[in-house]
């Protein structure tokens, strides 16, 4: 199964063909472990760098409200200080929870999406369960970049490292274009790259159509998350 999961990025057809052909909805368990696995490790390492991010989140949210009277902003802050920066028990179990699930969460919702683009735009074909396995597997660039960016990000003592278009730097986090354009991701895409891979054998088309069908699945995704942030942090900034 090991061999698996390197085939996947190595040499993708000749392993979505197996997949496709000797299905079995448990050989997704084991990608999605890895990557639930890594999440934590990374949490782990990071959590100093994920904590500031979030005060800094807090403070200009908090400190921008003008809904919030003066007096009582040094006495949320302090609050929520404490909360962020005190991670054990708990809340250290929750985060690191969080974190993990999170995977599973993505994989069984883009699975869903992509079979109704697939059904609508490529005429059917295939079972929920040979999708969700051919999407976990395809899953597997993600792997690649937390070995990748962790140690990367721990080195620099800097969360924000863009693999994509977000290394642009335009616009405040949190506004529209600049979420888009983080969006815009080579790990993303090369997640997007198997997907359609996979697809192609499933639904007997050609990747080209597959990839075209999957791709704009994706940036309609990343449209809406970008969105729904940017509402967020208008609402609460």
């Amino acid at each position: 199964m090991l061999g698996t999961m390197i085939n996947v990025i190595t040499a993708p057809g000749e392993t979505f063909e197996t997949i496709v052909k000797e299905f079995n909805w448990k050989q997704a368990l084991l990608p999605i472990g890895l990557l639930m696995g890594l999440a934590v490790v990374s949490g782990f390492v990071l959590q100093e760098l994920i904590a500031d991010l979030q005060w800094e989140q807090i403070q200009k949210s908090i400190e921008g409200n003008a809904q919030i009277p003066e007096e009582q902003k040094e006495e949320i802050l302090s609050s929520q200080y404490d909360q962020v920066y005190s991670m054990t028990g708990g809340r250290a179990i929750f985060t690191y929870l969080s974190m993990a699930i999170s995977w599973p969460i993505r994989i069984v919702f883009f699975t869903l999406f992509a079979m109704l683009v697939g059904n609508l735009f490529l005429g059917g074909g295939g079972t929920y369960g040979q999708m969700f396995t051919l999407t976990a597997f395809a899953y597997m660039p993600s792997v690649v970049e937390y070995i990748i960016k962790t140690p990367i990000q721990y080195i620099s003592d800097n969360i924000m490292i863009y693999t994509g278009l977000g290394v642009l730097g335009v616009g405040e986090q949190g506004e529209f274009l600049n979420s888009f354009l983080a969006g815009i991701d080579v790990f993303a895409f090369w997640r997007v790259y198997l997907v359609a891979v996979g697809m192609s054998i499933l639904y007997n088309k050609s990747t080209k159509s597959t990839l075209s069908a999957v791709t704009g699945l994706w940036i309609f995704g990343i449209v809406v998350f970008a969105g729904m942030g940017a509402a967020a942090a208008g609402i609460f900034g």
